[in-house]
């Protein structure tokens, strides 16, 4: 058996309560082995539901352990949650990135682009693949997009909730729809509904819109894209990109091979502090740097 384990900063959240039946239901999960094993939790309680850790240890016949040190070391893959904490990742995931073993962090990958740096330097040099993404690249409906070299000629993404949870999703589909190489933004809108133009140079733009709604997962992700050729398709994302994403996580596990280039996950994260900047700056031009 090869055995996964997780480190959260608390463990009844949504992406932990989750992965383990997912991983679990896997068909080549299964064929290899893989079951996640080992579970560490910084803080003891859930603020969601009151949950403990002994007690999402038992829900999901997991082993609890009480060091991310003793969780490492027994393990043979590592994946770091704590998805509503991303300034956490660095200080949850340095003994991981130091032990060689394949890593996985998960969105959003840091709280800024200068840590996001950290983290890759410290992996790089103790050799650690390592890599990061939102679920929502790995939507059916982006295939074409993720597998394909031709970025687009423009496109809008939508997605919804607050900015500091949920805009890595409204980017990473933008990246993947347009690549790497936005020289510049500017927000019309910065208040619970949020609107931001992101210049790619040479006539290239995109449009990031995210609604913070009181009903907020009533708002769907979509994307709609224009090809150089004069093409535009609209999609609206729908389930099972989830599943796609434990399947590339899975496949990581696999062959030890990232599935996002980190220096996109960089760039990705200095879309983050560039965006946060165009908001309290309104209708002027932020330079990404």
């Amino acid at each position: 058996m090869k055995k996964i384990g997780f480190i959260d900063n608390f463990l009844s959240e949504w992406h932990a309560n989750n992965y383990p039946d997912m991983i679990r239901n896997d068909e080549r999960a299964k064929k290899l082995g893989l079951d996640v094993c080992y579970a560490y939790a910084k803080t003891e309680v859930s603020p969601y539901d009151g949950v403990t850790t002994d007690e999402w240890c038992k829900i999901h016949n997991v082993k609890r352990v009480n060091s991310v040190e003793e969780l490492v070391d027994l393990s043979d893959y590592i994946v770091i949650l704590s998805p509503d904490n991303p300034e956490l990742h660095k200080e949850l995931s340095e003994y991981a990135l130091k032990s060689g073993k394949l890593t996985y962090i998960d969105k959003t990958f840091a709280p800024d682009k200068k840590t996001a740096i950290e983290i890759f330097d410290l992996a790089q040099k103790y050799g650690t693949p390592v890599y990061s993404t939102s679920a929502l690249r790995f939507a059916d409906e982006l295939a074409p997009y993720r597998k394909g070299d031709e970025p687009a000629k423009s496109c809008m993404c939508v997605g919804c909730y607050k900015f500091e949870i949920y805009a890595i999703h409204v980017f990473e589909m933008m990246c993947t729809v347009m690549k790497s190489g936005a020289k510049r933004m500017m927000a019309t809108e910065g208040t619970r509904n949020r609107n931001i133009v992101v210049d790619y140079g040479n006539g290239r733009l995109a449009s990031f819109i995210q609604m913070d709604t009181d009903d907020p997962y009533g708002v769907p992700f979509i994307v709609s894209a224009e090809m150089e050729d004069g093409s535009a398709h609209y999609y609206e994302i729908k389930e099972g990109y989830q599943k796609r994403f434990v399947e590339a996580m899975i496949e990581f596990f696999a062959t030890g091979v990232p599935q996002v280039d980190y220096r996109e996950t960089i760039d990705l994260m200095g879309m983050l502090d560039v965006a946060k900047k165009a908001m309290a700056n309104p209708f002027k031009w932020i330079d990404i740097e």
